[in-house]
């Protein structure tokens, strides 16, 4: 068996050579990033020393920020250190890990023939990576107990494979030494070469591979992006653009030292651990501001997709699942309308939006465009995914509130993690009741620029549909009610005004049975099933309309024209 792991591998440093330059290369690259080992700060972003965590333990690597990549590599003096990160405590994984096995020194630096007989229906038993187009040597990189290979207890992982049955593989590359192995037969003899210097700096490069992730294709684009150039083995390129960073939760990091990225798709991370809590909101901020410009760039790329149309901000949030009165999500309110009451007398009505909140929090991509608030399940890659979100909610009848439980939660946080005080809900008025989602950006001014996005979103939807047609029953008679943005509410008999099926009507001009302006409503409420009430005072009182169906989106709706004339005139809600 050989398992193909190194055909992606990043390339290093050095050029195509003989073994014995492979040697001194691969040291003096190990070392070459040793220089710099306390945090700074350059033209193109931060550096410094962190700590990242692989196969659930913690390496010490050097960490730098650039333009749209966040470089880490596993550093031979962060490596031998004895760790100032780890406040005093043994870190046993950063040196023990990188040891040589145990090879007899007749061994190393010595060419070997090891025959190896495999036994039916079996492989050889090893990995290997390396090869040309990798400027490395063939190496061994693991050996599988109980089969063929370790069987002989002659080869050893870090053991150059020099050639296959008298087949030279010393500027072969991966996949023709793969071939090369296949095709060997049932008996194998190897010529081998145990390279005790480059070992460490493979094992490191073996290790820096499961750091963080690879993008398979760019953005809106179906080719991969160009990698960077010129890439070193023993270096973990990480793309910044679109993926998401948090802050770890207390109950797992009480110092507030990790920070956590999350790659675009959702499915990968890296975790990063600082020396203390300021160390690491430094670098928060700093990671922050990269991220946002990056966002940004995705915002202007994708506001050239026909859908979703005029879009306006985008980026990561967190949302949770709630359930209020057996139901997920969805809740009757008070529904304020303006200047005037407004009230649910359903049974069971409430603001209910810190009740029932007992899942934990998952990160969600949110899109504001021209119509809608959108929710993506992760970032949207490609033109049809971004035409395909999870959740839609229509910014005509969606208002934002924010949330009781945030200062709960923040007065729960250390010091040093602000997202838990950016808590907010947006409520959607639907013909099945109202929809509550509980969401959570990653700071106050994450939160601020999400609340000015919905709120400019939803006055530009009430702007743009003008006007709301919905049939009614008044006093026995089939009607229509209209609310006009700007001149309040008509009732016209029914078949007076074509309505279309989102309950816009066409421009006309038949006689209205009342007309009122915004100004004269005293007071609105609902019952959360069918039936609007709207007190103008004076001789007509309250009047009571029977819509029907369940009277929340008009509710929502007449909230948000209120809200964006309040806005024009310049006045404050």
């Amino acid at each position: 068996m050989v398992e193909l792991c190194g055909s992606g591998q990043p390339t290093s440093a050095m050029g195509v050579m003989g073994i014995g330059s492979v040697v001194s290369a691969a040291t003096s690259s190990s070392s070459s990033s040793t220089t710099t080992t306390a945090a700074s700060s350059s033209a193109s972003g931060r550096a410094g020393v962190l700590e990242t965590q692989v196969r659930g333990q913690w390496y010490r690597v050097f960490v730098s920020l650039e333009d749209d990549y966040l470089s880490i590599s596993l550093d031979e003096s962060c490596e031998t250190s004895n760790n100032a990160l780890n406040n005093g405590n043994i870190n046993n994984n950063n040196v023990d890990s990188l040891n040589d096995p145990d090879v007899p020194d007749s061994v190393a630096n010595q060419k070997r023939i090891v025959r190896v007989v495999k036994s039916d229906n079996n492989g050889l038993g090893i990995s290997i990576k390396g090869g040309k187009e990798n400027k490395m040597p063939i190496l061994i990189s693991k050996i599988f107990k109980g089969m063929a290979a370790d069987a002989t207890e002659q080869l050893y992982v870090g053991d150059a494979i020099l050639a296959v049955n008298g087949e030279d593989l010393r500027e072969a590359t991966h996949d023709e030494a793969v071939k090369a192995l296949k095709r060997a037969g049932k008996v194998v003899e190897l010529e081998v070469k145990y390279l005790r210097e480059v070992t460490p700096y493979f094992r490191k490069a073996s290790i820096i591979q499961e750091v963080g992730w690879e993008l398979q294709r760019g953005f809106l684009s179906a080719t991969p992006p160009p990698p960077k150039s010129p890439p070193r083995a023993d270096t973990r390129y990480l793309p910044l653009q679109l993926c998401r960073l948090t802050r770890a939760h207390p109950s797992s990091d009480p110092e507030g030292r990790i920070l956590e990225l999350h790659s675009p798709d959702g499915v990968h991370e890296c975790w990063l651990r600082a020396a203390d809590n300021a160390e690491a909101s430094v670098w928060f901020n700093a990671l922050h501001s990269a991220l946002a410009a990056l966002t940004l760039k995705a915002l202007r790329l994708a506001s050239a997709l026909p859908d979703p149309p005029q879009l306006q901000h985008i980026g990561w949030l967190a949302r949770r699942h709630c359930l209020q009165n057996g139901r997920a999500s969805s809740e009757s309110s008070e529904d304020g309308a303006g200047s005037s009451a407004s009230t649910s007398r359903g049974a069971g009505s409430g603001f209910g939006l810190g009740g029932g909140c007992t899942g934990g929090w998952r990160s969600v991509f949110g899109a504001v465009s021209g119509r809608e608030l959108r929710l993506y399940e992760c970032a949207p890659w490609s033109p049809e995914a971004w035409a395909s979100p999870s959740i839609t909610c229509p910014l005509i009848a969606t208002r934002l509130v924010s949330s009781p439980a945030r200062q709960n939660e923040a007065g729960s946080s250390n010091s040093g993690t602000t997202q838990h005080a950016a808590t907010f809900a947006v409520r959607v008025g639907t013909i099945d009741g109202v929809v509550t989602h509980h969401l959570r950006a990653e700071t106050r001014r994450d939160l601020a620029a999400w609340a000015r996005a919905i709120v400019q979103g939803c006055h530009a939807a009430a702007h743009s549909l003008r006007e709301y047609t919905v049939r009614c029953t008044w006093q026995g008679k089939a009607c229509q009610l209209v609310v006009n943005h700007e001149d309040g509410f008509a009732l016209y008999a029914a078949g007076a005004r074509a309505v279309g099926g989102n309950g816009v009507s066409p421009s006309s001009s038949p006689t209205p049975i009342w007309r009122r302006s915004f100004d004269k409503l005293k007071m609105s409420a609902d019952d959360g099933a069918r039936l609007l009430w709207l007190d103008f005072g004076g001789e007509d009182g309250e009047i009571e309309l029977d819509l029907e169906s369940c009277p929340k989106p008009i509710v929502f709706v007449l909230h948000n024209f209120l809200s964006a004339k309040i806005h024009r005139l310049g006045l404050s809600a």
